[in-house]
């Protein structure tokens, strides 16, 4: 049986899961506008076919390397703006929701006392999923 202010104690804690539940859930269901995602794609092509006409006179044969440098950069970028748009998923990049459920599960358990626990999520091929 719980005393008054446990009770308190896990609503409270209850209240604010919910709450960050709710706040991935809106993360995860809140696209990013087409076309922001296609101005991004469409500037970093332009300024990259651009910027070798920049960089002709200052750096001379190293345009081509200071050109792939920046180019690599801005694409990257824009990879890894695609990639933070969904962090929760089954994508090696996503976030291990799974397994922190699972890890707050295991505590929860333990806290309440129980002894017959599963075991903690161990990586499978450097992944925590």
């Amino acid at each position: 049986m719980l005393s008054d202010i446990s009770y308190q104690i896990l609503d409270k804690t209850l209240g604010e899961l919910t709450l960050a539940q709710a706040s991935c859930e809106r993360i995860r269901w809140t696209p990013v506008p087409f076309g922001y995602t296609l101005l991004l794609h469409r500037t970093a092509h332009l300024f990259c076919l651009l910027l070798p006409f920049g960089f002709d006179d200052v750096l001379g044969w190293f345009m081509p390397f200071a050109t792939a440098l920046v180019a690599y950069t801005f694409f990257g970028l824009d990879a890894l703006g695609d990639e933070l748009e969904a962090p929760f998923g089954n994508q090696p990049n996503a976030l291990p929701i799974g397994a922190l459920a699972d890890t707050i599960e295991i505590n929860l358990r333990e806290a309440l006392g129980e002894t017959d626990l599963p075991p903690l999520p161990v990586p499978v091929d450097y992944l925590l999923m």
